[in-house]
């Protein structure tokens, strides 16, 4: 009896659709504009001499590395105490920008005030907060109240409200609008349906993003002081000038220490947020 040879039938990809041509098109286009503007900007930077950078790294990463291996012990009690007043500032900081960022946000959130229009004044102002670097806030707050934490506080709170706001309302603005129809349904307020349907949903979110910004406001923090704003910055510097490396070292480690002892607490709990 013949055996039957079974033919395998073959398998027809659909075409990709149209939509998703033009997504791939555009990743492509994306990737290559990248490359080119990187390509430019490497030529055009002709005011860079790499011989410089070579013999400045040659100049100063051995002796940074002989006092990484051996830091100055006598100082760690000066860096502790300097790296924790700026962690109270970032504390502090965060907590202010966490405050004054809700209102900003809800009133620039589309969704809530009623259309883009209507959003477009608290986007400016977040906007307009964001184009300024912490350190700028820092010169003008040292100015303004001398130097000190409580400049650096203030740097940091105004600086964080433009990140958090920003934050905060694209966060509004994708809540899921379903549990808030469902109230208005049943003939409940404004007021109860912005307590049980938005606030539940966006309290998360607020809380991990600001766990975020004191991550990012800890790392700032640690270089206000380099104008006066208070916090180990002042303290770096000064050893930076004198070409202090065992002591640069020994402040370098306690900064760097506190940093990831931070990062991995406060993953840890945005985590268990979101």
């Amino acid at each position: 009896m013949a055996s039957r040879v079974r033919t395998a039938t073959p398998v027809v990809v659909p075409p990709l659709p149209p939509q998703a041509r033009r997504t791939k098109l555009w990743q492509y286009l994306l990737v290559l504009a990248i490359l080119g503007i990187t390509a430019a900007c490497l030529l055009t930077l002709g005011n860079v001499s790499w011989e410089r950078i070579l013999s400045g790294l040659e100049r100063n990463l051995p002796p940074l590395w002989r006092g990484l291996t051996n830091p100055d012990a006598a100082i760690f009690s000066r860096a502790f105490a300097a790296m924790m007043e700026t962690m109270y500032m970032a504390v502090i900081g965060t907590v202010i920008a966490g405050v004054l960022a809700v209102p900003v946000a809800f009133i620039s959130a589309a969704n809530l005030v009623g259309g883009n229009r209507f959003a477009l004044p608290g986007r400016g102002l977040l906007a307009a907060i964001r184009v300024f670097p912490e350190l700028l806030f820092a010169i003008i707050f040292v100015a303004a109240v001398g130097p000190g934490a409580v400049a650096g506080i203030m740097a940091l709170g105004i600086n964080s409200v433009g990140f958090l706001g920003k934050m905060f309302s694209d966060i509004i603005e994708s809540i899921d609008p379903g549990p808030g129809e469902a109230l208005r349904a049943t003939g409940a307020g404004p007021i109860h349906t912005f307590s049980y349907a938005v606030v539940p949903q966006v309290l998360p979110e607020f809380a991990s993003n600001v766990l975020y910004r004191f991550e990012i406001n800890l790392r700032a923090a640690s270089i206000l002081g380099l104008v006066g704003a208070g916090g180990i910055g002042g303290l770096l510097i000064q050893r930076i000038q004198f070409r202090r490396w065992e002591e640069i070292a020994m402040i370098l480690l306690v900064i760097i220490a506190f940093i990831v002892i931070v990062d991995v607490i406060s993953s840890s709990i945005r985590r268990r947020l979101v």
